[in-house]
């Protein structure tokens, strides 16, 4: 370990802080096991629920609404019953975590959106996104009679996780599954602007391909009101192809001045 690592491990071990992580589209809790192992590794208590859907690639996906993931979120909260927590949400995860967020206020010690959607009350994700982008998911969610989406190998490599090896982007690819339609494309109620209100920063990723640039910095991060932005090496799956920095990231972004 190096003098550096050395450092960090004991600031973590001294300052532990529990982070609860929520995965993004078409991925689970799995997407997250490099940033928790890290994580764990500085002393840090780390929480990954799964959201709905998850399953089977064949299951019908069509119930599955922002309160249902608002709703596994809150479930891993009460279980845990510790203080604030730094909650963190990776893409389609940001909208899940202003939703919690805005219900338990007083359980958040700090919001981190990585390279996430940052939605105002009454907004989907689909009516922020480019309409190129909208165009595509609509029509793949056509392909499904629960009107799932699913994800392209060819979009998968070229614009999620085009940093990774070959063996990584194919055995990421085989653990996705069709992402539910109406958390991408139902408005989300928000009574206050939480992402405002409380303690907030961005982790943006400067190689991310998934939108045009500027979208989700500062497109999304401007949303924020002056809030902590890192910009970090790598593309838009850092969960999985860069687990470690992000890690730090999130560590750096949990320290920031509220």
């Amino acid at each position: 370990m190096t003098m550096a690592g050395r450092a960090a491990r004991i600031e973590g071990m001294t300052n532990p802080k529990t982070f609860v992580l929520v995965h993004g589209s078409w991925q689970g809790a799995w997407s997250w096991d490099g940033v928790r192992n890290r994580l764990r590794a500085l002393g840090h208590r780390v929480i990954t629920p799964a959201l709905p859907g998850r399953g089977d690639r064949t299951e019908d996906r069509s119930w599955i609404g922002h309160d249902d993931n608002v709703a596994a979120v809150l479930a891993a909260l009460d279980a845990d019953g510790t203080g604030p927590v730094v909650l963190a949400g990776h893409s389609l995860g940001g909208v899940t975590i202003s939703q919690v967020a805005d219900q338990r206020p007083e359980q958040i010690a700090r919001l981190v959106y990585c390279a996430a959607f940052v939605l105002e009350d009454g907004e989907s994700a689909g009516d922020v996104m480019p309409g190129q982008m909208r165009a595509a998911i609509s029509d793949l969610a056509k392909t499904r009679a629960d009107r799932a989406i699913p994800m392209p190998w060819e979009l998968w490599r070229a614009n999620f996780i085009q940093t990774a090896s070959d063996q990584l982007a194919r055995e990421s690819f085989r653990r996705l599954v069709p992402d539910p339609y109406r958390p991408v494309f139902e408005p989300v109620k928000l009574r206050r602007p939480v992402h405002r209100e409380l303690p907030a920063s961005f982790l943006a990723f400067t190689r991310d391909q998934t939108m045009p640039p500027g979208f989700w910095h500062p497109g999304m991060s401007g949303r924020l009101n002056g809030a902590t932005v890192a910009e970090l090496d790598g593309d838009h799956e850092m969960p999985l192809t860069a687990p470690q920095p992000l890690a730090d990231a999130l560590c750096a972004a949990a320290d920031a001045p509220s």
